[in-house]
């Protein structure tokens, strides 16, 4: 049970949330506090248009940069073909060389 100070604290504390309370609706009721408001909304929606612009921007970016990718992962395909086509060739024609150089001997 609780006693009789434990009861005036929360009291005390009941009164306090109360007036805070109190406090906060009247200051959402003043004009100035409503004007407050729509200014950050309106803040907040032109950051969010920022932020979408900006979102869309990267977009391409990324895009623009994955074409590029792309690409270049094509052209390395095809160095890389070459690289092999001609190492072949090369070891052909040292192969080709060396049987030469023994018959000579």
């Amino acid at each position: 049970m609780p006693t009789t100070s434990q009861k005036q604290q929360r009291a005390a504390a009941y009164a306090k949330g109360q007036a805070v309370i109190a406090e906060k609706w009247a200051v959402l009721a003043s004009e100035t506090a409503t004007n407050d408001l729509w200014d950050r909304l309106e803040a907040a929606n032109l950051r969010i248009e920022a932020l979408e612009q900006l979102l869309s921007e990267k977009e391409m970016q990324c895009c623009r940069l994955k074409s590029e990718l792309e690409k270049s992962n094509q052209k390395l395909q095809k160095h890389q073909d070459d690289s092999a086509l001609w190492k072949m060739k090369h070891k052909k024609t040292y192969h080709e060389l060396h049987m030469q150089h023994q018959s000579t001997k």
